[in-house]
């Protein structure tokens, strides 16, 4: 059985300044918030075979650097992502090819700490401190045991959890 790594990523720092919410940019420093993250994800985790990007604006932009960074063989904008809620994108995640060891998702609040919390395998600090959400520009690390296809509830473990500078 290969360990895998699953990366969940809170979007940066966006604008409330947009004609609706799917089209909010990141600010400025949510532009240097999502450089600073994509920088440190290069230093724990390395590249990526696979990332899944909300559609919204902000997901894009903070997946932007993070690309240019982890050079993940393919990326690919979910709607699902965006649209429904953690178990909505823990079915897109089970139909990823097998082929892929590692998967960075670019989500958003509450979805990306509900599903971190959900696949976490214990009641500890780690689920103590995504229980009340994520700050933006946030990556949870979690390894998974196994494949894909087999990902459920309390089937993983949260290896570390990361926000950038404020």
């Amino acid at each position: 059985m290969s360990q895998r790594t699953l990366v969940l990523v809170r979007h940066s720092k966006a604008s409330h300044d947009a004609p609706s919410d799917i089209e909010r940019p990141l600010t400025k420093r949510g532009k240097d918030m999502a450089e600073a993250l994509a920088k440190e994800l290069a230093h724990r985790v390395g590249q990526v075979d696979l990332m899944l990007v909300s559609p919204a604006a902000r997901a894009r932009q903070t997946a932007h650097p993070i690309v240019n960074r982890l050079s993940p063989g393919e990326v690919r904008v979910e709607a699902l992502i965006y649209e429904t809620g953690p178990f909505g994108i823990l079915t897109l995640i089970n139909t990823v090819p097998e082929t892929a060891g590692s998967i960075v998702v670019v989500g958003h609040e509450p979805t990306i700490s509900s599903l971190a919390r959900v696949l976490h395998d214990s009641d500890d600090a780690q689920a103590a401190e995504i229980s009340f959400g994520v700050p933006t520009a946030t990556a949870v690390v979690i390894n998974v045991e196994g494949d894909w296809a087999g990902l459920t509830a309390r089937s993983a473990h949260i290896r570390e959890v990361f926000t950038t500078r404020r």
